[in-house]
């Protein structure tokens, strides 16, 4: 009796069947052995890791300038070798929230690793101690916080100074000295008494050392060495808007240390205010290395606040404290078409003593969108709104220059160069 087609495949199926089991229970024990080593691994590296000691080094204290990229050290020591996965958390003073970093330490060898930081905001915090993550084989990983606390100091661009001062000495202290010599001419500070020649005007004649002596003296004078400059920094509502992720005020600050220096280094004495509905009281116009600490110390605390700026009220103020010709160096965002009489009638009231010379910041995008070619209506709208308010600007930095102030148009990032420049022009023209 033959078995039918049904039987034989249910017979070969019963054989794969039994087969498959017999190899699934084999896999079963290889899988189970597998896993179990691996624990045990896993076990092993556990303990190694629990025994290993590791200790970070770094600066209790560190100190970034301003919109300026510097690397922050971290000393990474073991006692035994383990792959480090470094974990570090920032406040809100820099540009990122955290950094991570991975490296190989060796046994009782010093891991050195560099974190790029950039300030974005002046001020201090506090940072906590990093994360260490160790691992040998990677079957586990232990997590230490190790470390103490340090501090963060975010202060104005003083590395700019620096390199400025560098670029000064090597362009201008080889030859002409340290010290700005002093020019004959018709300026207010006396010199000194001498005989009169031919072609001394008459106004220049000191008739009572004349009578004294028997024979005409005349009177010489220098031009000025140590004039007076003003620095005004707007900490309104317009300071606040953030450029390339840096406040407005915080990119003033960093001109007013630059400034600052180039005044006292051309031997002139400066000065500093800041101003929004009121006028503080500053520090007052002087020269030295503790004035411009002072300065420095001062810019630090300053805060852009969602307040009216009254230039009126500063204009007012700056004509009852100044009581010579002054150079009043403004920095401040130009206002819209509506607030701009407050601005003409401040240089109205400052321009006939003093010069004023306003350093307006202006907004890159701003500019590229009023030249911006429209390809629909939405854009159009953009394009006609911004092409309005900066052809405003253009208009109200024509009239200011009617009205006798002196206004130079800069970007945020480089508006510590062109008052450098700016100031500059006005000593070699002497316009003081």
């Amino acid at each position: 009796m033959r078995p039918g087609p049904l039987l034989i495949r249910l017979l070969a199926f019963t054989a794969i069947l039994s087969l498959l089991c017999t190899i699934a229970a084999w896999f079963v024990w290889i899988v189970l052995a597998c896993f179990a080593a691996i624990v045990i691994a896993a076990l092993v590296e556990w303990i190694v890791l629990r025994r290993i000691r590791v200790e970070v080094e770094r600066a209790t204290k560190i100190a970034l300038p301003l919109d300026e990229i510097e690397n922050a050290m971290l000393r990474v020591t073991a006692s035994a070798p383990a792959n480090v996965l470094v974990r570090q958390r920032w406040p809100e003073l820099v540009d990122r929230p955290s950094t991570v970093l991975r490296g190989f330490v060796r046994a009782n060898e010093l891991l050195t690793l560099e974190m790029p930081l950039r300030g974005i905001a002046r001020g201090s915090a506090t940072i906590e101690p990093p994360a260490i993550a160790m691992t040998r084989r990677g079957l586990v990983e232990r997590i230490v916080v190790t470390g103490a606390p340090a501090e963060l100091h975010v202060l104005p661009n003083l590395k700019a100074v620096k390199r400025l001062h560098k670029r000064l000495n090597a362009f201008a202290l080889r030859g002409l000295g340290s010290r700005t010599a002093p020019r004959i001419g018709k300026g207010r500070e006396f010199d000194r008494l001498r005989d009169y020649v031919i072609d001394d005007d008459y106004r220049d004649i000191a008739w009572r050392a004349s009578a004294r002596h028997g024979r005409l003296i005349v009177r010489e004078f220098r031009l000025d060495r140590s004039q007076e400059i003003l620095l005004c920094l707007d900490q309104g509502h317009r300071m606040a808007a953030r450029v390339a992720q840096v406040t407005r005020l915080d990119h003033a600050v960093n001109a007013a240390v630059l400034i600052s220096y180039i005044c006292n280094r051309m031997e002139d004495r400066v000065g500093i205010v800041s101003f929004d509905t009121d006028v503080d009281r500053g520090l007052p116009a002087g020269r030295g290395a503790a004035h411009l600490r002072a300065i420095t110390a001062y810019v630090t605390s300053l805060e852009a606040a969602y307040r009216f700026t009254d230039y009126v009220a500063m204009a007012s103020n700056l004509r009852r404290r100044l009581h010579h010709r002054t150079l009043i160096l403004m920095m401040t965002v130009l206002p819209e078409r509506e607030d701009r009489f407050s601005l003409l009638r401040a240089v109205e009231m400052l321009a006939p003593q003093h010069l004023p010379l306003i350093v307006t910041l202006s907004d890159p995008n701003l500019k590229a969108a009023a030249q911006f070619q429209p390809s629909n209506k939405a854009e159009l709208s953009e394009t006609l709104v911004a092409r309005d308010l900066w052809l405003g600007r253009v208009e109200l930095m024509r009239d200011l220059r009617a009205r006798g102030a002196l206004v130079v148009d800069s970007t945020p990032e480089d508006a510590g160069i062109d008052a450098v420049n700016a100031y500059i022009d006005v000593k070699r023209r002497q316009m003081l």
